[in-house]
């Protein structure tokens, strides 16, 4: 055995270990508001405890967590603890590109779902959308609701080629998969000639979709409804989106296939897929980590579930959705610029009759 890789490996485990322990304390953190209470100034235990009526054993022990973890500052000669400046955009600011908390929400719910999942890899199958719990649906919505703030109407609209003239012409719009309904209100706030139909199979996030669309008052416009793709589009469309959905389908390339013959002459497809490579090794790293595991959790066994193909995260490469894109009957697909390391956009034209 190799004693100096061995010692370099308990130290990586440890190193996650930590991360794993750490993450349960982030969860408390973002959930009791305590991040946001302490960015404003230094605080000790106590007045934390005074300013957000909790215990303050408890909150001593979260914060000295937290300073051993990094996610705080402490000043000994004042036993005071703060947040620094740099770190509330991940931490606090639910409108930053790089706020974590929507993640850190969602972290219980995967835990809840591992007795299932295992059974999974005992006997095989999937698990179904419905056996995840409101606390990994309200998690996945504050995680999206970051793409739709910065970067929907900032960078993907504008640099999708005509795509925003038809927006302000009153174009007629689907999400596939829309969740909330957050891109789709978002959408129909920057355009009020626009309408738009967002499809999901989950009633939860459908509820919330609707009640997001009556408090923005775009309800006249939006509408959502529980509908399988993989049964075609009722309506005709000018453009269509989907964000990070694909690859979690039943069958991705029939939805392909649908949403290209639901589109109008000359319509569009906004796709919003994870930036992966081809194979294993163009992944290694912690980013491909957190793909795969993400995909056991969730994207390739709730696929699974429905008896799909069970794609995973990391199984809709450039090369693969160009194919499906092809294969569906799309003339051509283009990258819209986009530089973010999970993510990359495409956009798919139909070919004109």
């Amino acid at each position: 055995m190799n004693r100096e890789k061995h010692d370099r490996f308990v130290e990586h485990a440890l190193s996650d270990l930590k991360g794993g322990m750490v993450l349960l304390m982030t969860h408390i953190g973002d959930r009791l508001g305590l991040f946001r209470a302490i960015a404003d100034r230094p605080v000790t235990s106590e007045e934390l405890a005074q300013s957000t009526h909790l215990e303050e054993r408890y909150l001593r022990e979260w914060l000295a967590a937290m300073t051993c973890g990094g996610y705080l500052e402490y000043d000994a000669r004042k036993q005071t603890f703060s947040l620094p400046p740099e770190y509330s955009p991940v931490l606090v600011d639910e409108n930053s590109p790089v706020f974590f908390g929507g993640l850190y929400h969602e972290m219980p719910a995967l835990w809840s779902i591992l007795p299932p999942l295992m059974e999974k890899f005992r006997n095989g199958g999937g698990l179904s959308i419905n056996e995840y719990s409101r606390e990994w649906w309200d998690g996945m919505e504050r995680f999206t609701a970051t793409w739709f703030e910065n970067f929907l109407l900032q960078q993907w609209v504008p640099q999708a080629n005509g795509m925003k003239s038809r927006l302000e012409q009153g174009a007629h719009v689907t999400d596939i998969g829309c969740g909330r309904g957050r891109a789709l209100i978002k959408l129909a706030q920057a355009f009020p000639h626009m309408t738009a139909t967002g499809y999901d199979l989950s009633e939860t996030n459908l509820e919330g979709a609707r009640r997001n669309a009556r408090e923005a008052g775009v309800d006249d416009r939006v509408r959502f409804a529980c509908h399988d793709v993989h049964d075609g589009l009722p309506e005709e469309y000018d453009i269509a989106m989907t964000f990070d959905a694909v690859h979690d389908l039943k069958n991705p390339q029939a939805a392909f296939k649908a949403i290209h013959d639901a589109l109008a002459e000359d319509g569009v497809y906004l796709v919003l897929e994870f930036r992966v490579g081809d194979q294993l090794e163009d992944n290694i790293g912690p980013i491909g980590a957190m793909f795969y595991a993400w995909s056991v959790t969730y994207c390739m066994t709730t696929s699974l579930g429905m008896h799909g193909a069970g794609l995973g995260t990391c199984g809709m490469p450039e090369s693969f959705l160009r194919e499906m894109a092809t294969n569906a009957g799309f003339s051509e697909v283009s990258v819209v610029p986009f530089d973010n390391p999970f993510n990359k956009v495409y956009l798919a034209k139909k070919r004109a009759a």
